[in-house]
């Protein structure tokens, strides 16, 4: 679960994050100085927000894809269930 989080959710949410995190700051120094500052979601990036999300979604597949795994030209032996007990990968010699 930890995994999916890393790698899909938080990719696709962290540009949307980022930017209501600059949009909070923004109205906070507006505020401050006395000036109005209310940009609309609707009028907002989403649109952009969204395909940078997919493309850093698609970053970090791509490096776990290349970072991790078994060297190439050696066999492994799937997990299987053997009397009710689950036997982990193994690799075959």
């Amino acid at each position: 679960m930890l995994r999916i989080l890393l790698t899909i959710v938080l990719p696709v949410l962290l540009p949307l994050l980022l930017y209501l995190g600059y949009v909070k700051i923004m109205r906070l120094r507006a505020e401050a100085a006395g000036q109005a500052f209310d940009p609309s979601l609707r009028e907002g990036p989403l649109a952009w927000l969204a395909v940078v999300g997919l493309g850093l979604v698609l970053a970090v597949l791509i490096s776990v894809r290349l970072m991790t795994g078994v060297p190439p030209g050696i066999e492994l032996e799937a997990p299987r269930l053997v009397d009710g007990e689950i036997v982990p990968s193994h690799v075959i010699e």
